[in-house]
Order: structure tokens, then sequence, then C-alpha cells
């Protein structure tokens, strides 16, 4: 019992030293409490973000591991680098091979190849879209629906003619403007249009290539777009869902679009802009009034009545007016076009009194009436995207559905690319199937094209001539029945067969394992594994690979040890010129305790059991708040307020959770820390003599 003799008796002279001093034991306390909180709640956000992160990244596109070719002269950046612009990461020209490597490793779940680019999607104008609605209607044979489309166009011509006439306002040179009239007054006859009714070629073509272009072009899109196989895509990317219509069947060309590609870049601007303002006025609770951004928006929405317009026909018009009339807004003119846009302008004037009630009324009452999205699945668009060759390849492709990742809805990061399988990505970039060059044979022998060398054309087009003179060799042309007639296939047939994806051009390809804690240990034997077959690959792991994005999680790392290192320095500098200013003024006490025979070491104890004690009084205190807001940000969530947060978040709220060890080492190791540093100031304390300490103050 001797041997706790002099412990119980330091606790006790340390406990009534704080209480004497508790001034400085307040404020050693808080500044430990502090440092506990912060980094309890800054370790565990940090924790969650990047399991978030790293949820979104391989749930996505990523996979736990990415291969891609060593000749590359960038690194993968599957969300893009810091310096943007297309990546050249090289190819794998015989996919087959690498992935016999890849999935030989025992602990390789699938490997699913990938290649990436950016394409264009060409598009008309709301009168396009009312000619190839009514060219179908012509194919579909049904006289109602021909009519109406007719009386849709004939009411879109009227209110080209209106336009014509504001526009007479603005421009000086008028010969342009006279053209256009006249071309308008013939569509708009009756007996044209009883023609262009009755499906007459001439009648449409002149519709669409004289009056269509009267209505403007909309900007080209570039759709970032992703070429894989679909069905290993779908089965290893968990967050993958198809959101409208359905997946590429197998061996099928087409392409999925982005959810939030198709809401942000192919919707309706009227409805693009309702989507955003609501977004920042009920989500992010950023008012209209005062706010820059939001102000811009509800201008523009002012501006966008045209684009209601453009999609009705007369009954619709007529409808529409009436609505708005009950609604309240009344018309300030008969004239149904004139009346019907200043009813619009006025409905579509929000503030932040009416735009919650004018955007639930939009979406049940105009939007139904109008073509909400510029595609949709079972529409067919032309993609360009220029080769690696430096030439422009336009190609056919089906929309089958629209896809998103779950949670990840609103992300631009996750929603950027659109999927296509990866045969038509192959054609997109450069390189032909074999089903396509052997179209191209065929065609070639039936038209009697042979392929010259460069240094052999100039004899093959002119002929071996004297040196006077040159003459070409007569051929006798072949005998062709008068029947025969040459059969061109299309050079890009719907259906391939599944197996050419197995084999041939790929960017890049996800690698999934079976268990993810072993990421670091499979790429190291996956290169080995590839050297060994002469193979020649970088494998990253999926933090690399998603480029400036995966590096977050470090930047934040890095702020949250620089901010907790600050902190600390702070701390311990207060808290040794607390104990040293302490030892000053409780000289006489020290000097009367070594008289009576306290040790050095007793002196050394006493004061490194004061900081133990407070800091693990501060620690406590910190730990139970910190603890009290990581449960109610669990409970309550943490809001995503920009789209990139949402990626980071793996969804619209981050709900923390609690980790034990953190709660436990961090106020351990913050109590340890400061008992260490207040060794000097207590050694400095333990060398004062007794006879110097008893001297009364000058």
């Amino acid at each position: 019992m001797r041997i706790l003799e002099v412990p119980s008796l330091v606790l006790r002279v340390s406990f009534r030293n704080l209480w004497l001093y508790r001034l400085k034991t307040i404020i050693i306390a808080t500044l430990l409490g502090m440092g506990t909180f912060i980094a309890i709640v800054g370790l565990t956000l940090l924790k969650d973000v990047e399991t978030s992160m790293r949820a979104s990244i391989i749930g996505s596109v990523a996979g736990h591991l990415q291969l891609y070719s060593k000749q590359a002269k960038d690194d993968l950046a599957i969300f893009g680098s810091s310096f943007m612009g297309r990546q050249d990461i090289g190819f794998i020209q015989d996919l087959a091979v690498y992935r016999d490597a890849v999935m030989s490793n025992p602990e390789v779940q699938d490997f699913i190849p990938m290649g990436s680019d950016m394409g264009m999607l060409g598009r008309g104008n709301e009168m396009d879209d009312s000619l190839d609605a009514l060219r179908a209607a012509l194919k579909g044979g049904d006289p109602t629906i021909i009519t109406d489309r007719v009386d849709q166009l004939r009411f879109q011509l009227e209110t080209l003619v209106k336009e014509i006439k504001e526009r007479r306002k603005l421009l000086s040179d008028m010969t342009q403007l006279d053209k256009q009239e006249l071309d308008l007054k013939q569509a708009m006859d009756p007996t044209f249009l009883e023609g262009v009714k009755r499906g007459e070629e001439d009648r449409l073509q002149f519709l669409e290539t004289r009056i269509a272009p009267l209505s403007g072009e909309k900007q080209p899109i570039y759709l970032m777009y992703l070429g894989t196989d679909i069905g290993l895509f779908e089965k290893n990317f968990s967050k993958f869902y198809v959101k409208e219509g359905q997946a590429l069947p197998p061996g099928q060309r087409g392409i999925l679009l982005s959810n939030k590609v198709r809401e942000d870049q192919l919707k309706n601007i009227v409805a693009r802009l309702f989507d955003r303002l609501k977004k920042r006025v009920v989500r992010s609770g950023v008012e209209i009034a005062g706010d820059p951004e939001n102000q811009r928006l509800a201008q523009d929405l002012t501006r966008q009545y045209g684009q209601v317009t453009a999609y009705l026909d007369r009954d619709e018009a007529l409808s529409l007016r009436t609505k708005l009339e009950a609604y309240g807004i009344k018309p300030g003119t008969e004239d149904l076009i004139l009346g019907l846009t200043e009813q619009l302008k006025s409905f579509l004037t929000v503030n932040d009194t009416n735009f919650v009630e004018r955007y639930d009324w939009f979406y049940q009452n105009i939007a139904p009436m109008i073509r909400l999205y510029e595609i949709s699945p079972g529409e067919t668009i032309m993609l360009r995207s220029y080769t690696r060759s430096g030439y422009l390849k336009s190609l056919p492709l089906k929309i089958y559905g629209v896809y998103s990742f779950q949670g990840l809805e609103d992300s631009d990061l996750a929603g950027v690319m659109n999927i296509v399988d990866l045969v038509s990505f192959r054609e997109l970039y450069g390189q032909m199937t074999d089903a396509s060059l052997k179209e191209l044979q065929e065609m070639r022998a039936q038209v009697g094209i042979k392929d010259v060398s460069a240094e052999n054309a100039e004899d093959a087009l002119f002929g071996e001539g004297a040196s006077g003179h040159i003459e070409a060799e007569r051929v006798a042309p072949p005998v062709v029945p008068a029947e025969a007639t040459i059969q061109v296939k299309p050079m890009i047939p719907e259906l391939f067969d599944p197996i050419e994806i197995q084999s041939g051009l790929a960017l890049n390809a996800a690698i999934r394992l079976k268990d993810e804690s072993q990421i670091d240990k499979v790429r190291q034997k996956l290169e080995e594994q590839l050297r060994a077959r002469g193979l020649e690959a970088k494998v990253v792991d999926w933090q690399k690979a998603s480029g400036f994005v995966g590096q977050f999680v470090n930047i934040v790392r890095g702020v949250l040890i620089f901010a907790l290192v600050v902190i600390f320095i702070v701390a311990l500098v207060i808290i040794n010129n607390s104990i040293i200013v302490g030892t000053l003024n409780r000289m006489r006490e020290i000097g009367t305790m070594r008289a009576i025979g306290a040790q050095k070491s007793f002196v050394v104890g006493m004061f490194l059991a004061e900081t133990a004690i407070t800091g693990m009084i501060g620690a406590l205190l910190g730990t139970l708040l910190a603890l009290s807001v990581l449960i109610f940000l669990g409970w309550k969530g943490i809001p995503a307020t920009t789209d990139v947060v949402t990626f980071l978040f793996s969804g619209p709220r981050l709900h923390p959770k609690l980790h034990p060890w953190i709660l436990t080492l961090s106020p351990i190791v913050i109590v340890i820390v400061a008992t260490l540093a207040s060794i000097y100031a207590a050694r400095h304390a333990a060398h004062i003599q007794p006879a110097e300490a008893m001297q009364e103050k000058e």
C-alpha cells in the first residue's frame, strides 16, 4: 500500500492546484477540448467523405483498378484532368490478350473494356421537329394525325410571320426579309398546305430547306461518351441503373443517354431554367431578390416564351390561353399569338413570392403540351466525332434508354458520360470492324475500285506513255445486264456479333476485384504478370485513375492535418508558458515542498499530473461535444450544396457515422501529447532550489 501513497498524494495536490489556478486550467482545457473536437469531427468527416467518394468512383465507372497503355502521353483521368481537353492515353490494340492475362489472377472478378471520347450532336430547331413529326405522320397514314401536324405547322408559320415583322424594326437591309416573307406567304397558301398534307415531296423539301432555317439553328451539343460492354458494365457497377427505356441488348448498336446530360442540355429551355431556379431557391435556400445569378436566370426565363408557343398548334394555344386566364393572367389583345405571348411573358416573370406556385403550374399545365425533351428513347441520333486520323465520322445510333447512377443523379462529374456499345465507339474512334471492312470490299468490287500505291498513282491514272505524249489504255466496259443494280448495303449494320467486343481495340479497362482490401497487392501482382507475358501496360488504383477528383481527399487530409498541427502548436506553447509562469508564481510553494523533503520526481510528477488531468477534462468535453454534433449530423445529414459535393458525398446528403477508433484514439493522443509537452516546464520547476524559492521578493 505504501507504493500507492506517493501517486495518491501527487493526485490530491494536483487537484488542489487545478482548483486554485482554475483560470489557467479552464484556458488549457478549452484549447485541448477544441483540438479534440476538431480532430474527431474532422477525421470522421474525412473518413466518411473518403468512403463516399470511393463508393462513387468505384461504383460508377472506375472499378478498383484501371489498365491502360504504357505508351500514354497523359495520365488516365476518368473524370477529367486539371488541364481538361482530349486526353492521349494511347490504346490497347489486342484486348483479348490483356483480358486473358488479367483474368488469370484469382483475385480478379471481372475485366470491363472501355474507351471515352467526345462527339457532337447536330440539332435543328422547333420547325425541324414539327416537320420530322409530319413526315412520321405521313408515313403512318392516319389522316387525323396528319391534319393535326399540318395545323401545328400552320400555327408556327403564323408565328414566324410576326417574328419577321419584329426583325424589320431592328434591321436596315430589307432585301433578305422581303424574300423570307415571300417564302412564308407561299408556304402559308392553303393550296400549298393541301399539297403538304398529301405528302408531296417538293413541298416538304421547300419547307425543310427554305422555311425551317428561318427559325434559326440551335447550338450543337458536345457529348462525352463511354464505349464499353454494357452487359459487363451493368453487372459490375452497382450504382448504375436505367431510369427510362432499357439497356442495350447484347450485340446491338446504340446509346444510353445520361439523365444529367438530358436534363441539363436536351430539355426544353423553359423547363431547364425553372429547374435551375428551383435547385437554387428551394434546395439551396438562395432567394431570387438580391442574388445576381438567380436574377439572371429569372430574366432569361421571361424571354423564353417562344420555346412554348413554337410547339403548340392552334387548339393547344387556345387551351393554354384559357388556362392562363383562369389562373389570373388576361391577354391584352384578341390576337391569339400576340395575346398568348403577353400572357406567357407575364407568367414567366417570377419572384420569391410566386416562384414555387408557378413552377408547379408549369409542369402541370404547360409541360404536357410541349416537347419536353429534344430526344427520347426509341429515337435515333447522328453522333459525329473526329477520329484520331483527323477526319469527321458520323454514326447513327438508336437511343435505347436513359441511365443514371444511384445517389449521383445531380452530379456533373458522374453524369457527364453517355454510354455507347464498344463496337460503335471503335467506329467513331476510327477503327473499322471486320463487318465494315467486308462491306467496303464488296462495294469496291462492285464498282471496280482497285488499290493503287502512291508511287504508281500516275501510271494507274494516265498509263505509261512515250516521252512525247501520254496515251491512256482503252479498257472495254464490263457488260452489265440492264436490270442489274448495285446493291449498296449500309456500312454500319445495326447488329454485331457480341464476340467482337472481346477482341479488338479499347483505350482502357476497369478491373473489379473480389476483395477490395487487396487493391495494392493485386495491382503490383498484375503488373508483374503483364511484364512476364511481354505486355506493356499501366495499372493504377481508383484514386489515381479518377484524376484531380481522386486527389480531393488528400487535399482535405492535408488541410485538416495542418489545422490540427497549428492548434497543437498554439496549445502546447500556451501550456508551456502557463506552466512556466505558474512555476514562477508558485516558487514559494515549490520551495516549501522541497524544503520539507519533496523530491524532484515528486514536483515533476505533480506538474505532469496537472497537465494530464487538465487534458483529460478538455478531451472528455471535446469528445462529448463532437459526439453530440456527429449524432445530430448523422440524423439530419449534411446537404451537398453543389454538384461536385454531391459526387463527393455519393448522394444529396452526407450522414456521418461514428467510428469508435476515432472517438477513442483522438482524445488519448491529445492528452499524451499535451502531457509530454509539459515535461520541459515541469523539469524547470523541479530544479528550483529551496533557499532560492524561500527568499522574499525584492
